[in-house]
């Protein structure tokens, strides 16, 4: 059975209407729906989660993208862009090679771009490489309706997870977690400095273009959430941010980047991360934030913080590395304080407030 670009099956769970974002139905089948979220403000939702709410049913608007973070993306792009085209490149070969018949089912959001880059990698290598995009958030795990979807489209073929990076290892447990027993915890990423994918181009802490872009490079599309009524997992477009879409903009990058590479290209992993997290949250401790949950490593993490959580601290590598200089400067507007910690082994940790007196 052959699906059909941006189709969903038309079931009680599987509404037929789409939601109009502008990621290109040649690269990726979206399994979301449209729906209606509990909007609220950074302060609201923050006083929600401490009160026990579900993240996964809470949104917070995105802004306007912001000077700074236009500025990190270009930079990025601009600096990291050849090593991240090496990584798509190293990856998609792994990946390839790996699997006789391999799928793509990317997370959305932070993996969707990934996802469409590696399969416009593979058609250029004369491969055919489904490529879909769904839901995962902590708390509730996957969207197994959407799973149930993808595997009844291609059910011979091997199902591999695709993330841009990961933190402290968190959506590889949820997503360990959650998956039907006969459906192994495939995850593959770009940057893996938490060590716990199957699949990785580096263990390298690095900045991905999008982690500083997060709608306006993914088809519009909004962070995921769990709608009342149940059924596939939601999301919604950030109208207000149509005018600054660059999502077409960055898949062409992106395949121009990783156009120089063959099949055969392969990059040096080194050796796997062992419990870097734990260094993490021990500093954290010094600093006098406990809860593992408000600890948030990772370039890609930490920037999350800053633009949608309430930070508390920024822990840098270095000072004035270029990855992380967006940090300094949102961490500045913020007033929150940084500190430099040679040990960490990321090149930067955000902390969350917990709450209470300032």
């Amino acid at each position: 059975m052959t699906p059909q670009p941006d189709a969903l099956l038309t079931t009680p769970n599987h509404p037929a209407h789409a939601l109009a974002h502008t990621l290109p139905t040649a690269d990726v089948q979206v399994h979301l729906r449209p729906a209606e979220p509990h909007l609220v403000s950074v302060q609201e939702k923050e006083s929600l989660l401490r009160a026990g709410v579900s993240y996964g049913t809470l949104l917070t608007p995105e802004q306007v993208p912001s000077n700074v973070q236009l500025a990190a993306y270009h930079a990025a792009l601009t600096r990291n862009g050849e090593r991240v085209g090496a990584l798509l490149a190293s990856l998609t070969a792994e990946i390839w090679a790996t699997y006789p018949q391999p799928i793509l089912v990317s997370l959305a959001r932070a993996g969707t771009p990934v996802g469409c880059a590696m399969r416009r990698l593979a058609r250029r290598w004369g491969l055919e490489l489904p490529h879909h995009t769904l839901s995962i958030i902590r708390g509730s795990g996957i969207d197994l309706a959407a799973l149930d979807t993808v595997r009844g489209l291609h059910p011979h073929r091997q199902l591999v997870f695709v993330d841009g990076w990961t933190g402290k290892g968190s959506i590889f447990g949820a997503l360990k977690d959650s998956l039907p027993a006969d459906v192994p915890t495939r995850l593959a990423v770009l940057s893996d400095p938490a060590g716990v994918a199957l699949h990785a181009a580096t263990h390298d802490d690095v900045l991905l273009p999008h982690a500083a872009l997060n709608a306006s490079v993914c088809g519009l599309l909004s962070r995921t959430f769990v709608a009342p009524e149940g059924g596939l997992h939601a999301a919604r477009i950030e109208e207000q941010l149509r005018g600054y879409d660059q999502t077409a903009e960055y898949l062409d990058a992106l395949d121009a980047l990783s156009a120089p590479f063959m099949p055969d290209f392969r990059l040096p992993l080194g050796p796997r991360p062992q419990q870097p997290q734990d260094v993490v949250t021990a500093l954290a401790a010094t600093l006098g934030v406990t809860d593992p949950h408000l600890v948030k490593p990772s370039v890609g993490e930490a920037t999350r913080v800053f633009l949608r959580r309430e930070p508390a601290h920024l822990m840098l590598r270095e000072a004035g590395h270029p990855d992380t200089l967006h940090l300094e400067h949102l961490a500045q507007a913020a007033r929150v304080p940084v500190s430099v910690h040679p040990t960490l082994p990321y090149l930067a940790a955000a902390l969350i407030h917990p709450g209470g007196p300032r």
